[in-house]
Parts: C-alpha cells; sequence; structure tokens
C-alpha cells in the first residue's frame, strides 16, 4: 500500500536544477520530471507534487503517471504574476490533477516592507480581481485552487479572501504546515480555522532559534522540529475533500529569519491582539533553540554540488521514513 503523500518538487531544488550552489555553479545533471515520478515510486509514495513540465505534453504527463500509479498535484507561481493562467488550469485538468497550487506574493519571512509602493492591501485587492477570474474556470474544469500561506498572508487574509471572492466552492488553500510562524502564527491553530477551506498540504518542518530580531525557521526533516503533524493531518484528513494529497516538502536552503521584534515588521499588518502571539511564542520559548547553535544547510556553507545534493536527498528520505511510520 502506497504512503498517501506526495514528492514534492520544491524539496529538492538543487536536484532538479531550479537552484545553484551559492557560488552559482549548476546541478551538471539534474533530475527530470520523470525522474522525479521514478524517485517518488521507488519510495512508495501514492503521486508528485510537481509544476506542469513545459516539455511534456498533458497527454505524456497523464500516461507517465499512470504507468507509475501515481497521483498530481499541480504546482503554479504567484497568481497575479501568471499570464498564462488559464491555459495552465487546462492543461492541469487534462493531465488529471483535482488541485492547482497557486502563491499570493514573492514576500518572505513574513516581511511585507519588501512589497514598495502600494503595500499589501493593494496587493490584496489585485488578487480578488485575477482570483475572481479564474475561479468559475477552474470549476468548470473541476479543479480547486489552492492559495500557499507563502510566508506572506495571515489568517485573516484568508478568510478576506475567501469572503471576497463570494465564497466560491473552487477557492482553497494550501496550508504549508510550517509557515504560520513566519507571521507569528500557530500551526495547529491555522489548520484548524482553515481547515474547511484547505485543499492541500505541503508537510514542512523547522527547528526554531532565538534572534537578537525575533527568530529564525531553519530546514530539516519531518519530524525532527516543532510542527505538530500528527494534529495538523487529524485536522486536515476530516475536512471532506476527498482528493486531499499532502506533499512532503521540505524547507529552503535559506534560514528564514522572522524579525517580528521591529517594529517596523509590523506596519503592512492589521491591528492584531497580542494576546494572538502566544502560542507561536510558546513554540519559541519551549522549543527555541540557542541564537548561537550553528544552523546552516550545506548549500549555506558554500558546499558543493555533490553535498547539496545528497543533503537533499537525505532530509526527503528521512521525511518519507517519518510519514511512513505515522499511524
Amino acid at each position: 500500500m502506497p504512503i498517501p503523500f506526495a514528492l514534492t518538487a520544491y524539496a529538492l531544488p538543487h536536484v532538479l536544477g531550479y537552484l545553484s550552489t551559492k557560488d552559482g555553479t549548476p546541478n551538471p545533471g539534474p533530475l527530470s520530471p520523470l525522474g522525479l515520478l521514478d524517485a517518488a515510486k521507488a519510495r512508495n509514495l501514492a503521486g508528485v507534487d510537481i509544476p506542469l513540465p513545459a516539455d511534456l505534453s498533458a497527454e505524456a504527463l497523464r500516461d507517465a503517471l499512470a504507468k507509475r500509479g501515481l497521483r498530481l498535484v499541480v504546482e503554479a507561481m504567484s497568481v497575479l504574476e501568471m499570464e498564462n493562467a488559464e491555459a495552465y488550469l487546462r492543461k492541469s485538468a487534462l493531465v488529471g490533477a483535482k488541485v492547482v497550487r497557486f502563491t499570493l506574493s514573492g514576500i518572505l519571512c513574513g516581511d511585507r516592507r519588501t512589497l514598495g509602493p502600494g503595500g499589501w492591501l493593494t496587493r490584496r485587492d489585485a488578487l480578488v480581481k485575477r482570483i475572481s477570474e479564474l475561479l468559475p474556470l477552474a470549476a468548470d474544469l473541476g479543479l480547486a485552487l489552492a492559495f500557499e500561506n507563502h510566508q506572506d498572508a495571515d489568517l485573516s487574509d484568508f478568510l478576506w479572501l475567501y469572503e471576497k471572492t463570494g465564497e466560491h466552492p473552487a477557492f482553497g488553500v494550501c496550508l504549508d504546515a510550517g509557515n504560520p510562524l513566519a507571521v507569528g502564527e500557530d500551526p495547529v491553530q491555522t489548520a484548524q480555522t482553515l481547515a474547511p477551506l484547505i485543499r492541500h498540504v505541503h508537510c514542512k518542518d523547522y527547528t526554531i532559534h532565538f534572534a537578537p530580531e525575533g527568530y529564525r525557521l531553519v530546514r530539516c526533516a519531518a519530524g525532527t522540529g516543532v510542527v505538530d503533524f500528527p494534529r495538523i493531518l487529524e485536522i486536515v484528513k476530516n475536512n471532506g475533500f476527498t482528493d486531499l494529497l499532502p506533499g512532503i516538502e521540505i524547507a529552503a536552503q535559506a534560514t528564514r529569519t522572522i524579525p517580528l521584534l521591529e517594529a517596523s515588521w509590523w506596519a503592512e499588518y492589521p491591528k492584531r491582539e497580542v494576546r494572538t502571539l502566544i502560542p507561536a511564542l510558546q513554540i519559541l520559548w519551549a522549543k527555541g533553540r540557542p541564537a548561537t547553535e550553528p544552523y546552516s544547510s550545506a548549500w549555506e556553507r558554500g558546499e558543493n554540488s555533490e553535498a547539496v545534493r545528497a543533503e537533499e536527498w537525505r532530509l526527503v528520505d528521512e521525511s518519507v521514513a517519518y510519514f511512513g511510520g505515522l499511524k
């Protein structure tokens, strides 16, 4: 019986050639999309979570998935910046996907100061317009659109977007399990609040480290960090969405520093009850590692391509073993 999780492409950015080493050296032999399908099959996983390969037709990818007995979740990037989104959704449906995940912005570390003119609220208004344009097509194609908490949006944003897009049945959330911490929220509480809307999950863990400006989130294998996966998975598996296929993801190579002790970090956030920070801070105080503890990845240390690839595969395989052992 396959392990009911997908292998996520973004768990392996250097292996797949998305990311060069820190000195700019590309992976000399990146794994192909079909190679990733084979890797998922070899690990007894139920599917893959990937962008649609530009060099494969819908029919070729559908046949490759069927040959291996794999399901598919499709990855897309920013819904505002993606000009060919309609065509991408049509191809996703032809391949047999039920869920397409989008991001809302390129913000990281919850730092909305990086948006520049207009700010977050202006972007939210633009998101409502664009998402509202795509939802009817998604519904016609039998797709759920899953918008990720990509270290930018908080709970209030998702509830607002859902309301402003008419509570459309094709509107969903991709819960990145570790990312609530990037906006000062608790992963379990986020899952509980958004449960009816969750259509996909990125099962990504972090260790958490004290830092002068707040805290750091550091990539690690699932089950070795602070995210309570058993509770989160129990919450989402009972939300009524039968096509849910969580993806095993490893956090980005670069450490994320969340500067929530800087007053200016909060400038693009609405007023917030200070007590809502308590659950995230409880995680930090209970499991936070010293600011002086080494935390860098092979990529951050400037190691060569072979070492970076080996570390990526090691973290994936440890995570697969963890999820395979959950009851």
